[in-house]
């Protein structure tokens, strides 16, 4: 036997020299961002769908005045109006008001790019399309009264 001393060589894996030294953490961190947004993402369409739900009753209301103002039926339109309304504009001011201008209220398509809604009522604002084909911006403010969505204001063109 040979009474030299046996140097002891650092094990190699088969797959040739060590690689660069893992960092477990790092794993975790990622799965963790990766966790936050997509929780992120759920909070966000679940408020979407919360937000959409609420303005579906003011939303609908608009529909039926636009489409009452469209079909010339004032007094159906106007019934959409809340008191405080009714008083500012009297059914007979409305039909004065709606006649002259007709082109405003033949609505084809409406938008609403920004939706709120409170204790205090609702607000849907965004575009009307005209049957014409011209887009108008378009405003609407509605409260609850007697249990049902009325309009307490409403704006359809430029300011």
């Amino acid at each position: 036997m040979d009474d030299r001393a046996v140097q002891a060589q650092p094990e190699q894996s088969p797959g040739g020299p060590p690689g660069p030294r893992k960092r477990p953490w790092l794993r975790w961190v990622a799965l963790g961002c990766g966790g936050l947004v997509v929780l992120a993402g759920l909070f966000a369409a679940g408020m979407f769908v919360v937000v959409r739900k609420a303005t579906a009753g003011p939303e609908q209301v608009v529909k039926q005045f636009l489409a009452a103002a469209a079909k010339g039926d004032y007094a159906a339109a106007h019934a959409l109006f809340s008191a405080p309304l009714k008083e500012a504009q009297p059914l007979a001011e409305f039909i004065a008001s709606a006649r002259a201008n007709r082109t405003l209220f033949a609505v084809t398509d409406t938008t609403f790019s920004n939706r709120s809604i409170d204790l205090a009522g609702a607000e849907l604002s965004g575009t009307v399309t005209l049957a014409s084909g011209t887009v108008l911006p378009a405003s609407f403010k509605l409260v609850k009264e007697n249990g049902a969505w009325r309009l307490i204001a409403y704006h359809l063109g430029s300011p």
